[in-house]
Formats: structure tokens, sequence, C-alpha cells
């Protein structure tokens, strides 16, 4: 006997249908919490990378997210100033955490570590930074009070490939003069020299007072310590100072940089000159110029769409790349590791998965190492590729790609 249906019913069934489609595909929000400076004198470095990151994070979604089980999801992007002090990073954490409801911090690259992985691990939320001074073993970071901590920026170590790729690229060098503020000393520094002299590097030291203006003194002393490079340990405006004051010494054919990208090149030249200016390095995030890191097409073109976009919106070209070394693969890192765990709110089981992990993402594909180092295995490599000013343009230098950690 054949059964029969009324016109309501199958308009019913047909709206149902499109009702548990539509419920199906609809992605669910991942709030990811960006703690840096919004304000005071590290503000302008906080808030240039922002419409990029929000850019790629649209494209991102719009390529369809990532996927848990059945279910499609979305990152959603929070701020919060961090003032670049302890204080603010505590009050940035805390604000993102329990004001916020962030699931994750990610993009993190302030000099307030202790106090943003200090609230976030207390609170269970995995926390992706950097390494550095504060960070390292020995430091205060214990992978034991802090197992939410993942460096998917080994700073610190990225340094060291940094003049390794200077080294390679001008392998007749002297010796390189290392500038810092004396703020930025630490035992950091000690792990830095202890890698420099392994590789039987060249190096010598000058720490600086914060706000130091006169630079003269501490280019003498590089010279009489023999140096023909100077590399400074993230110090723009020092980098600046320093590639100025040393054309007008007569030092011209020393080559000069900071760790960091290159923020707009017409900075820098405006600041130090044209001619002082002139190749002066940084770190550099323009992977569609890798030449040692093989990074997928598609993350590249995501990248170059979301610096158009700013572009249009801003009304003139965004070139700064730095930004690509930061978030995109934070957030890949962790949707890949959600992906692999089944689950988006169970940070134990997302951190077994992260611990020692394999991740392909816009700066490459790398496992998570640094066990002996730091007692866990949660370091990510870098590409460590170097840029230089030519003209009124960054382009690609160098690169020394930092894979594994002991």
């Amino acid at each position: 006997m054949k059964k029969s249906y009324s016109i309501l019913t199958v308009l019913l069934i047909t709206v149902m249908a499109f009702g548990l489609a539509g419920a199906q595909t609809s992605p669910s929000i991942i709030k990811v919490g960006i703690s840096v400076p919004l304000s005071g004198p590290a503000g302008p470095w906080g808030t240039v990378p922002i419409p990029a990151y929000e850019a790629w994070v649209e494209l991102f979604n719009k390529d369809g997210g990532f996927k848990v089980g059945n279910k499609t999801y979305n990152f959603q992007l929070v701020f919060a100033d961090d003032k670049n002090s302890p204080e603010g990073g505590a009050a940035a954490a805390k604000k993102l955490i329990y004001e916020d409801k962030v699931n994750f911090i990610a993009g993190h690259w302030s000099w307030n570590f202790p106090s943003v992985s200090a609230v976030a691990n207390q609170a269970k939320v995995i926390y992706l930074g950097r390494t550095g001074n504060e960070a390292v073993p020995g430091g205060v970071y214990d992978p034991k009070k802090q197992p939410y901590t993942v460096f998917a920026n080994p700073s610190l170590e990225e340094f060291v490939s940094d003049i390794h790729a200077i080294v390679e690229v001008f392998p007749n060098y002297k010796r390189i003069g290392i500038s810092d503020s004396n703020l930025g000393k630490g035992i950091g520094w000690d792990y830095l020299d202890r890698d420099l002299d392994k590789a039987k590097i060249r190096y010598h030291h000058e720490w600086y007072p914060p706000g130091t203006q006169d630079y003269t003194p501490y280019i003498t002393r590089f010279n009489e310590a023999g140096c023909d490079i100077i590399y400074g340990g993230g110090d723009v405006l020092a980098a600046m100072m320093i590639a100025k004051q040393r054309w007008e010494m007569g030092f011209k054919t020393w080559k000069t940089g900071t760790s960091g990208a290159v923020l707009d090149p017409m900075m820098y030249i405006n600041v130090s000159g044209m001619e002082a200016s002139q190749g002066l390095m940084g770190q550099y995030f323009g992977i569609w110029d890798f030449k040692k890191t093989k990074v997928d097409p598609k993350k590249i073109q995501r990248v170059k769409d979301a610096m158009e976009i700013v572009s249009k919106k801003q009304g003139k070209s965004y070139t700064y790349t730095g930004w690509v070394g930061w978030l995109p693969h934070h957030l890949e890192i962790l949707a890949q590791a959600m992906e692999k765990a089944g689950t988006v709110d169970n940070p134990d089981a997302i951190m077994k998965v992260i611990r020692g992990g394999t991740f392909d993402t816009t700066l490459g594909k790398f496992t998570m190492s640094g066990a002996k180092t730091y007692g866990s295995p949660i370091v990510f490599g870098t590409p460590g590729a170097m840029s230089q000013i030519q003209g009124t343009k960054e382009v690609y230098l160098s690169e020394h790609p930092l894979t594994h950690l002991p």
C-alpha cells in the first residue's frame, strides 16, 4: 500500500531538512585573546599588525575554518592593551580570560611573559608566545608550573639564527657587535653567548641605558673591538640612530640591523638618512621569498590576500611582513591541535597533541621540540629569514632555519 503525503507535510519535512543543514554548517566561535600594547611608547608596534591579523582571520574563516568531528569552527579575535608592562600584562590576561571568556591567548610578544603566562596557566588557558630572557630555562619558565605555555616563537633561538644568517651572507665579517638596552640583560644572553661560542662566531656586547640618543661612545667601543657588523636586540629606534651615527662617524662599510621585522623602510630612511639606511637588516616573514623553507602555496596566497585587503582599506601599500611571523601560525597550530585532539575545550588533551607534534603552518612545517632544553617539547621552529633595505624597499637577504631544539 502506497503512503500518501500532504503538501503541508512535504513542506514541513523540507523546512526541517534545510533547518538541520543550516544548523550543521553554521560555525561555532573560538575566541582567541591577543594581549599586545595598544597605547604608550610600544603602542605603534602593537597596532600596526592588527588590520592584517583581522584580514587573515576573516580569510581563514571564509576558507572553512577548521573542523573537530563534524562541527565547523571559526576564530574570533579579542584584543587587550597590555601596555608592554608586567602590570598591564596581568590586567590584560585577566580581562581576556575572565571578562571576554577567550579560549586561548596567542600572538603574544610583549616583554611581560611572567605575568601573562602566570594568569593564563592558573586559568588552564593555553598561551602561545615567545621565548626570551625571562622565558628561558633557568629564568621564570617552569614546565611543571606552566604546562599550558607554548613557545610558538622561539625569539631567543631566532636571534641566534639571525646571527648565523648574517655570517652566512657576509662570510668575511670581522666581528659582530651585539647591542641592547641594559634592561634586556638576563640569563637569555648567557644562552646566546654559549651558542655563538659553540659555533665559533666572533662577537662583542655593548649595553646602553634605555632612552639613549647618543650612541657614539658605543660605536667607538665596537670599532675598538674590531666589529664591522652591529646587530641589536629589537630596539628599533636605537638601530636607526646607530645606523645614522655610525655613518656620520665614517664607518660607512659597517652593516647594521636589529631583530624584529622592518616596519616600513621609509621610517628608517627618514630617521637614518637614505645612504645610512641602505643594507639595514631585520627579520623577514615575506614567505613568498623563502629559499630554504617550504610553505604551502595556499597559505602564501592567503597572506598576500590579507595584505591586499589592508592596502585597499588604508589607501596605501601595506608592506609590513612581521605580522606573518606571529598570530597566523599560532592559530594554525591551535586549529590543527584541536582537530587531532578531537576537542576544543580540553586544554590537557590539546597540549598532549601540541607537545612533540608536527604542524604545517604559514611559516612552514616544523615539529615541536626542546624536551631537553626547556623540559618540554613545546618550541616551534622558525625559518630564520633576514631582509635588508635596498632603495626604498625591503628585500630578502638570507635564511638560516631553526628546525629542532634538543
